[in-house]
């Protein structure tokens, strides 16, 4: 009995199995989290004093650590197993393991791993709530894996929404935050509006292929794409003309009277309503705290790790399942799509900057801003060449821990008792800490796109790749429009460099080991992933398998 269920066991592990693997790791970890803060405050309730250990809050942070270290370990033994058989796929082709899902997990895992160090001992997260803290980083990690593995729309739309969830209760739960009743609730309405887009976008995606899986449903609009080329040509005078509508009177009557564009019209609603939904939904933490702004309500009181959890890996999971949809269901009609991308990033950029352009609280500037570099990798979809999938992979990649080197350096500072909410409360960072203010000076320049960070040659090779394929207007767009972002950013770099506002006093600023590895990695990606491109433009090139 014991031998067949072990046989069955290995089975699975070798099949299904093996697809959901690192998720699988990732969610007994957070398990025991929770299990290990539930024991260790009832035997600190029963020995009031006596364990001083479990008072030193590292349990749970080093169990999360762990979890995601084992999670990577694997990562990497599937990649070895992708280079020798190919992709993988499991649960009735609802998941895959392949170059893509390897890249972006691997970062998705990087992004987790360093708000995990980041939060260790953090003054503004309860130490009463420490353990569902962390369980919910982890659960937030599963979900993003699970976007960027899903090839099936329920399992994606599931996807989305567990990510969502996992960011209301990071973003909303009294204890990690201190936000409000109403702005919780609007904070879900919000991303509820989005949710139900995705959903009639994805209803309409299967009612027009019959299929839920992307590569099916994408076949199936190839057909309809197909129709729509014959019926054009029909309209034509020519000899070719003549015979594509003798087809269509054969095949297909009652489109003879059509206009090419009437089989695109579900399409591009589909497109528009899955495209607006999920912009929308990973879109709320901006957005609400403008409407928070608006209506005289309390700041963001959101934690520093959380808003760079929320501003980073979930923007960049948005992004990445965005570009896998653009590229499978809908890569037959992008000569189409691209005007609405095109808009939309450009009303994006446009609002980030000056969204970030009129603040003076540096986690808005960075919030808003995160909406304008965000529209930048949408231009690379309007390319959409070889040069474009590097150029974006690249961007999200270099993006994700500049990011977090900026917030870091802001949140090291604020555990040291030094103020560092507003652009004001900087002044005067370069006699506290001279490595501090140096370090945000150059997060803060690679944000803004400044030579030679790795920042400039994000921004330089979507330049690149949308004045190859001949959209030199909205390439000279983006050249423009980096100047005021890049001012944007550039205030936060003069404001901690120059010196202190009079009658201030300097608070030193020293970091730990912690602070030191996080920051550490950081600063040598932005500044490495410059000065020397070419290893990680190769690793953003094997997300596309080039």
């Amino acid at each position: 009995m014991l031998n067949h269920i072990l046989s069955a066991f290995r089975t699975y592990m070798h099949g299904d199995g093996a697809v959901l693997l690192p998720e699988m790791q990732l969610f007994l970890f957070a398990i025991g989290t929770l299990a290990m803060d539930s024991w260790a405050a009832n035997t600190s309730s029963e020995k009031s004093g006596s364990n001083p250990v479990f008072h030193q809050n590292y349990w749970n942070p080093a169990i999360a650590l762990a979890g995601a270290a084992f999670s990577a370990l694997t990562l990497g033994m599937l990649r070895a197993r992708i280079m020798q058989s190919g992709e993988l796929a499991g649960f009735h082709l609802t998941l895959v393991v392949d170059n893509y899902f390897v890249f972006f997990a691997a970062l998705f895992l990087a992004a987790t791993m360093l708000v995990i160090l980041l939060s260790v001992n953090s003054s503004t997260i309860s130490a009463v709530r420490q353990g569902r803290y962390f369980a919910l980083l982890l659960f937030a990690c599963i979900s993003m894996m699970l976007m960027v593995s899903a090839v099936d729309l329920l399992t994606i739309f599931l996807a989305i929404e567990a990510a969502a969830i996992s960011a209301y209760f990071l973003a909303a739960t009294l204890g990690l935050s201190n936000r409000t009743p109403s702005a919780a609730v609007r904070f879900v309405f919000s991303s509820a509006l989005g949710s139900a887009l995705v959903v009639y976008g994805f209803s309409l995606l299967y009612g027009l292929s019959g299929a839920s899986n992307i590569t099916q449903v994408a076949r199936a609009l190839g057909s309809r794409h197909n129709v729509a080329k014959v019926i054009a040509l029909s309209h034509q005078s020519s000899q070719q003309g003549l015979q594509m509508l003798q087809l269509l009177q054969s095949r297909l009557p009652e489109a003879v009277h059509w206009h090419a564009f009437t089989p695109e019209v579900l399409p591009i609603a589909a497109f528009l309503l899955v495209t607006v939904g999920i912009v929308v939904k990973f879109a709320v933490p901006p957005f609400q705290a403008e409407f928070n702004h608006a209506n005289g309500e309390k700041d963001f009181d959101i934690p520093g790790p959380v808003i760079l959890y929320l501003s980073g890996a979930f923007t960049i999971a948005a992004a990445a399942l965005l570009v896998r949809l653009f590229f499978t269901i809908f890569a037959d009609s992008q000569n189409i799509w691209w005007y609405i991308i095109a808009g939309l990033a450009i009303c994006g950029i446009g609002y980030g900057i000056l969204g970030s352009l009129r603040q003076t609280k540096v986690e808005r500037i960075v919030v808003y801003s995160s909406i304008a570099q965000m529209g930048y990798v949408l231009l690379g979809v309007v390319a959409a060449n070889e040069g474009a999938a590097t150029a974006m992979t690249y961007y999200l990649f270099t993006y994700l821990f500049t990011l977090t080197g900026l917030i870091g350096v802001l949140i090291t500072v604020e555990e040291k008792n030094a103020p560092a909410g507003f652009l004001s409360d900087l002044s005067g960072l370069r006699q506290r800490s001279a490595v501090m203010a140096l370090l945000l000076i150059v997060f803060a320049l690679s944000l803004g796109g400044a030579p030679p960070t790795a920042g400039f040659f994000g921004r330089y090779f979507i330049f690149h790749s949308l004045l190859e394929t001949g959209h030199r207007y909205i390439a000279w767009f983006v050249a423009l429009s980096s100047l005021p972002l890049a001012y944007s950013y550039l205030r936060i770099a003069v404001y901690a460099w120059r010196g202190n506002k009079s009658g201030s006093e300097s608070t030193a600023v020293v970091f730990g080991a912690r602070e030191a590895i996080v920051l550490g990695i950081c600063v040598f990606v932005s500044l490495a992933a410059g000065l020397y491109s070419e290893p990680f433009t190769r690793m953003a090139r094997y997300a596309f398998g080039q």
